[in-house]
């Protein structure tokens, strides 16, 4: 098993603040959810597959969505 390196909270910090400003420079405000998924995924908590699949599950229930 290969033990993953856990990121300083100041690059941590780093990578959220660039990430919020691709999504503005994009056009789209990041939400709360949004980059709780991207803290997650950044401090190793969650994959960013398993990111992926809750934030799309959310929306899903959001909408009454079912599949």
């Amino acid at each position: 098993m290969m033990a993953v390196k856990q990121a300083s909270a100041a690059r941590v910090q780093r990578d959220l603040t660039a990430i919020a400003a691709g999504q503005r420079m994009a056009g789209a405000e990041p939400t709360p959810a949004d980059m709780d998924a991207a803290r997650a995924v950044l401090e190793h908590r969650l994959t960013a597959d398993e990111a992926v699949s809750q934030r799309l599950a959310d929306i899903d229930r959001a909408h009454g969505i079912s599949r």
